[in-house]
């Protein structure tokens, strides 16, 4: 299955490379901060990806961090509460409860 991955990992990639070989255009670019002139298509096609690629990593490390410090938490109410129901089961019962009443105390 790993070489199944490698694989279709380098022919997508060799497909975005062809892609982007072909958008060789220059064009210029006007951010409110920056402006560039003449930068190829290509070029900011790949940066947009880089872009992309760095939020998508931000979302997702924040994902599994927060997901982890719940799961931390839920073991450890579930451990606080297996004790407690330990303690539960290991309380001694009160005699008095099961003695019968013949009403001549």
């Amino acid at each position: 299955m790993k070489l199944v991955k490698i694989f279709i990992t380098l022919a997508s990639l060799i497909l975005v490379l062809l892609f982007l070989l072909q958008n060789t255009n220059a064009v210029n670019i006007d951010l409110i901060f920056a402006k560039y002139d003449n930068v190829s298509v290509s070029f900011i096609m790949v940066g947009a990806l880089a872009v992309g690629i760095l939020i998508g990593y931000g979302v997702a490390v924040a994902n599994i961090l927060s997901t982890k410090a719940e799961i931390r938490s839920l073991r450890t109410q579930n451990r606080r509460l297996s004790d407690e129901l330990n303690d539960l089961r290991n309380v001694a019962i009160d005699e008095g409860i099961y003695d019968l009443d013949d009403g001549d105390e």
